[in-house]
């Protein structure tokens, strides 16, 4: 997985450098964990291979790794916010960790060092995708607006075990404030909600790449929801080495239940992380630590790790492109008529992860399929989901006054508040096809719907009345409306010709649905009236 985390204390990163980064968690004493340098603006400022503390410490400060010189403007010091809190007035840098399943951490370190390549090569490929999404603000001549610059300094640490001393693969990339901006040449600071945005995207691409190395080394792969793992080894040793992670699971449910925790559980969760956190051990390298997981297997699951090292690489099957986008079209623009390019790229990698194909294959597929897109920016639809959109805006635009009156004659009944009565005459009079209601919360709009029926019996007008969810129909009913689910009608179709169609709740109806209704709608000459607020939750579709 990718978890981003930003450093804003100064000493704090200096800190973290000497006594995590450079040395390790748990590395034996005096012995030094090499990290690489990565990115655009890092070559560009001449850092190439080994990450030494000096310059690495230069950049936390805001200087040039070489000269020392400042390069970009705002230094670490505070200042105070709008609510009079003291805070940092400079991010020092952002540590994006990557992190394998802990399935592929057991395999690697244990018995198979090929692993870890891998996993250097998907975390460098991963990060090189990221860079393309790193931003700069714009401030001048009014402007309030992000830049993308797609450069960025990194360093590249890669670590082998957690604070319980289990396997635990992960690579801490961080990147620091500073990216060049080639518009105003100079060097500014770092904005990095683009890269925050592309976050899943960036995981799903480490991930596929991972799993597809792993395919080709022999391994079976077992895709999940949101990751995947290797096939035949032993859930129970997956779970002997999360100690970490259960330490923490267990301490958050106790807090929540001790003080009652009503907020976010996955920031108490990193709360508990940092509190629980205990001392690095000296003298506890991967090569040193093998002998004591070795000690903590049992000899069914020894086996079954060493069943993995006799697996041999197999022919990988070609990837079924077209349908693999397909599945994250359908899957996005069932939810949202407007995604971003990268959303769908994650949703596809997700779906098509590990097998043979790359980053540059699916783009390509993506181009096929001929999106629209938005001038500037990485927005896009589809052609299926606009051409929705216009034949519902269509079907609206062209049926306004072209019917008679619902009911010309009515007079609304005694009992009706004046706004209730305006709208139910309203309704009444309207001679468009599609007729539109909006009712608050505590405004008596079922009361009303009620009246509208009435009017519309008086007219001898057929009527049905629709709710998306079936506990809105249980509450129609109650009120003494003969409802139904817009889902068992939409699968029975039946109708009688001049039906006007009530949906309540329309606004929680999704685009093809409410397409679908229109034209059933249409063909049997009928009307339709939709109900709704605006101000209730959107189309769950």
């Amino acid at each position: 997985m990718l978890v981003p985390k930003s450093q804003l204390n100064l000493r704090n990163a200096c800190e973290y450098f000497r006594e995590h980064l450079s040395v390790g968690e748990y590395y034996t004493s005096g012995q030094k964990v090499t990290g690489q340098w990565f990115g655009e603006s890092a070559e560009a400022l001449g850092l190439k291979g080994e990450v030494k503390e000096a310059a690495f410490l230069h950049l936390c400060e805001g200087l040039h790794p070489a000269t020392g010189e400042r390069l970009t403007m705002r230094k670490n010091t505070s200042r105070q916010d709008l609510t009079g809190n003291q805070v940092s007035n400079r991010r020092v840098f952002y540590d994006f960790t990557l992190s394998p399943p802990k399935s592929v951490s057991v395999v690697g370190l244990y018995q198979d060092d090929r692993i870890l390549d891998l996993h250097n090569r998907a975390v460098g490929k991963a990060m090189m995708e990221l860079e393309k999404f790193a931003e700069t603000r714009v401030r001048k001549d009014g402007k309030r607006e992000e830049r993308v610059t797609g450069n960025l300094v990194g360093a590249a640490f890669r670590h082998e075990t957690s604070r319980s001393l289990d396997p635990h693969l992960h690579t801490h990339c961080v990147v620091f404030n500073a990216t060049f901006d080639a518009v105003e040449d100079r060097w500014k600071a770092l904005e990095v909600q683009g890269m925050y945005r592309a976050q899943k995207f960036v995981e799903n691409y480490y991930f596929h790449e991972l799993a597809k190395g792993l395919r080709g080394l022999g391994y079976e792969i077992e895709n999940e929801t949101r990751a995947f793992r290797i096939k035949g080894v032993p859930a129970s040793v997956v779970t002997r080495f999360s100690k970490r992670h259960q330490e923490i699971d267990r301490e958050t449910q106790k807090r929540i239940e001790r003080d009652d925790w009503k907020g976010n559980v996955k920031d108490l969760r990193e709360q508990v992380a940092r509190d629980i956190r205990k001392r690095k051990v000296k003298d506890s390298s991967a090569n040193r630590l093998r002998p004591l997981w070795d000690q903590q297997l049992t000899a069914d699951e020894k086996s079954a790790l060493k069943k993995l090292k006799t697996s041999h690489p197999k022919t990988a099957k070609p990837a079924d492109l077209p349908g693999i986008v397909a599945w994250a079209d359908e899957f996005l623009f069932e939810r949202r008529s407007v995604v971003n390019d990268y959303e769908l790229l994650a949703a596809a990698l997700g779906r098509g992860r590990g097998e043979d194909f790359g980053l540059a294959e699916l783009q390509t597929a993506l181009d096929q399929r001929g999106y629209l897109k938005e001038e500037g920016t990485r927005r896009l639809t589809s052609r299926e989901v606009l051409g929705c959109e216009l034949k519902i805006v269509v079907a609206a635009h062209d049926g306004r006054d072209w019917y008679r009156p619902l009911n010309a004659s009515y007079e609304p009944a005694p009992g009706l508040s004046s706004e209730q009565k305006v709208a139910a005459k309203h309704i009444m009079e309207s001679r468009d096809f599609i007729t539109l209601f909006r009712g608050g919360a505590g405004t008596g709009k079922s009361f009303t719907l009620k009246e509208v029926e009435r009017g519309l019996t008086d007219a001898s007008r057929p009527v049905l009345v629709l709710a998306p969810q079936r506990q809105q129909v249980s509450a129609l009913q109650s009120d003494d409306l003969a409802a139904d689910t817009l889902a068992r009608f939409l699968a029975v179709k039946e109708m009688l010709p001049g039906t006007v169609v009530i949906l309540d709740e329309a606004g929680q109806v999704g685009g093809k649905q409410l397409l679908e209704l229109i034209e059933i709608v249409q063909a049997k000459s009928g009307r339709l009236i939709l109900s709704g607020d605006t101000r209730q939750h959107g189309a769950v579709a």
